[in-house]
């Protein structure tokens, strides 16, 4: 439960989330290996229920977050939306209801093109509105009754976007609710005591192959040399290391990142569009 605003006996140092909170919304943004990053839309409340082709879609309104979506220009407001990655159509979102003793999440997509949010956004300074296709008919009929659901500081809600594509995940979803528990893709590298560190993940099959190595050589700076490299080989991979540390671009935690790819069948980059995975193609 997120607490209201420190007292002046608390001295505690709001967190970011309050922050957030108290400021109608904005980007929430971690550093480091467990990095997080959303769009956080406060003061969500229900506009009318619309019967559509194939389902309901729930109208939310949400507090303008702060900057250029709350200029005085409404014209200026509405550019903002048309030309803004935020809130885009198909996205999978998060809408948050918090209350003394309950927190409930329900999942959607976005229905709601930019052009309808932003003609919204065009009409008040402060408010914009969307519609969603929720999956769950609870929240279609707390919607259908138009239940308020940010009343104060102790029952709120708030909608959370990701920019995560919903249509780009709904093929793993499906195929995770349909496949046979026995034969899951990657059932060999489940945790199932959430625990990764003693879990094995050997070298990729192919690797395996008699005389096979990787060719590291574009990873070179002009004129160095990198040798290459025999995964099942542990001198093979400490001289890999090395080179790649001495002879590439690459910083440490990218030369790790690599050289794990290359030793594991299984294996996550995790970086920033120009960062690790755009550089080595991998």
């Amino acid at each position: 439960m997120w607490a209201s605003r420190p007292g002046p006996m608390t001295r505690r140092p709001p967190t970011l989330l309050e922050k957030l909170l108290w400021s109608n919304g904005g980007a929430y943004k971690t550093s480091g290996i467990n990095s997080v990053f959303f769009q956080l839309y406060t003061g969500a409340r229900f506009a009318p229920l619309r019967a559509e082709r194939r389902n309901f879609t729930a109208g939310l309104m949400l507090d303008s977050p702060p900057g250029a979506p709350r200029d005085q220009n409404g014209k200026k407001r509405a550019e903002y939306w048309e030309h803004s990655k935020r809130l885009q159509q198909g996205s999978l979102v998060a809408l948050a209801l918090i209350s003394p003793g309950r927190f409930q999440v329900f999942l959607g997509t976005i229905a709601s093109n930019s052009a309808d949010i932003a003609e919204s956004a065009k009409a008040e300074e402060d408010t914009i509105q969307l519609r969603i296709s929720f999956f769950d008919a609870e929240i279609e009929l707390m919607g259908l009754r138009r239940q308020p659901i940010s009343v104060d500081k102790s029952t709120f809600a708030v909608l959370i976007d990701n920019k995560i594509m919903f249509e780009a995940l709904h093929p793993f979803l499906r195929t995770l609710k349909d496949v046979e528990p026995t034969s899951a893709p990657f059932s060999d590298f489940i945790s199932y005591s959430g625990n990764l560190a003693f879990l094995p993940v050997g070298p990729p099959r192919y690797t395996r192959v008699p005389l096979f190595k990787y060719n590291l050589q574009c990873l070179a700076r002009p004129g160095e040399n990198i040798s290459s490299v025999d995964v099942n080989n542990p001198t093979s991979v400490a001289i890999a290391r090395q080179q790649l540390m001495r002879s590439s671009e690459l910083d440490p935690s990218q030369v790790d990142a690599v050289i794990g790819t290359l030793t594991r069948e299984v294996s996550l980059i995790q970086g920033y569009v120009l960062d690790l995975p755009a550089r080595t193609n991998l």
